[in-house]
């Protein structure tokens, strides 16, 4: 064991041996910060979704939720994959669908980003639904003419 000249084992901080990969000039005050937030986004049933996000200091701890649950890393059952601020969901259902947040931590403490909302989208073909959609669409975008029938609309489900 290596003593100081005063005979005591030198001090250091047990934070800096646990980011000792980041370096002990890591100021482990310094709060997190997200600086790239998740987008929203709609895919179809079976899809891939990526969300990412970016977070400072990048050497933090990022981990993610789903609709407020904690998810422990990537989860092959559930079919979602995570690397640092990467979230992949490899094949969208119901099981997938709902509010993901990215979450940075930290010793000095956590910060969540703004939610992003991954939809299942639903195909609407009928021809009541899709005449009232273009209708509609048309009068909202101020528009004289009308779209075409064989218009498909993407929305998001129920």
């Amino acid at each position: 064991m290596m003593m100081t000249p005063r005979g005591r084992r030198p001090e250091v901080p047990f934070a800096c041996l646990l980011l000792a990969t980041a370096g002990c000039l890591a100021d482990l005050n310094e709060v997190p910060q997200v600086t790239v937030q998740p987008s929203s986004t709609v895919q179809k049933l079976g899809g891939t979704v990526i969300l990412g996000c970016v977070v400072e200091p990048p050497w933090m701890n990022t981990t993610w939720r789903l609709n407020g649950k904690e998810l422990n890393g990537s989860n092959d059952a559930l079919g979602v994959l995570i690397t640092r601020g990467t979230l992949v969901i490899t094949a969208l259902n119901n099981h997938t669908v709902g509010r993901y947040q990215c979450v940075a931590r930290m010793p000095a403490g956590a910060v969540a980003s703004v939610p992003a909302t991954v939809t299942l989208a639903t195909f609407y073909q009928e021809a009541n639904h899709s005449a009232w959609l273009r209708r509609s669409l048309a009068a909202h975008l101020n528009q004289q003419q009308t779209l075409p029938a064989d218009t498909i609309f993407l929305l998001p489900g129920p």
